[in-house]
């Protein structure tokens, strides 16, 4: 055998083990999955986060070690990953409160400004059996009520097993921690 069908025959092994792995795909979800409170919405509630370029990917990015990252080709966000937050945050605001309703700009009414919350998601990270964390920064903004309150804080969840569901998980469970903080945050009118 030549050296060039050598290469060929190397390459489309190569190519074939690629071929045969399948794509998994994840979803965050709110926590916990409980029905809205009944109650009619008074608080009207703008919400406009940021995520990290190097996570707002469709492959899940792990850490590997204190500098270190993995981007999973084959395990995926089902839908972007910024989209995923700002939803599962929203979902998870509006569930702990009956009077906000959590929407997006063309939901404004000029006889109830509402209020403006902006999260900036500084640093998301997970570890296969470890920890996922979240770290944040806020700023609530109520014109009404003449509050312009900046805050901040980290979040953790365990990745309770070893699979990629799981930290999918912890990451669901740390916006459900920072979703509390922020629904505290937002007073009431």
């Amino acid at each position: 055998m030549t050296a060039a069908r050598r290469a060929r025959l190397l390459v489309c092994l190569a190519l074939c083990g690629c071929a045969g792995q399948a794509d998994h795909f994840y979803t965050l979800n709110r926590m916990p999955e409980a029905a809205r409170a009944a109650g009619a919405p008074t608080i009207h509630v703008r919400l406009q986060v940021t995520i990290p370029s190097l996570l707002d990917r469709n492959e899940m990015v792990l850490q590997t070690n204190r500098n270190g990252i993995v981007i999973l080709d084959h395990e995926r966000w089902a839908a972007p990953l910024a989209d995923q937050v700002s939803d599962t945050l929203a979902r998870d605001i509006e569930g702990r409160r009956s009077d906000i309703f959590v929407g997006d700009r063309g939901f404004d009414r000029a006889a109830a400004p509402p209020v403006l919350l902006k999260v900036d998601i500084v640093r998301m990270s997970a570890q296969r059996g470890g920890q996922a964390s979240i770290e944040a920064h806020w700023r609530i903004v109520d014109t009404s009520a003449g509050v312009d309150e900046l805050g901040g804080g980290s979040f953790e969840a365990a990745v309770t097993r070893d699979e990629y569901s799981a930290v999918a998980q912890a990451f669901s469970q740390t916006l459900s921690d920072l979703a509390e903080r922020l629904a505290q945050g937002v007073r009431r009118r």
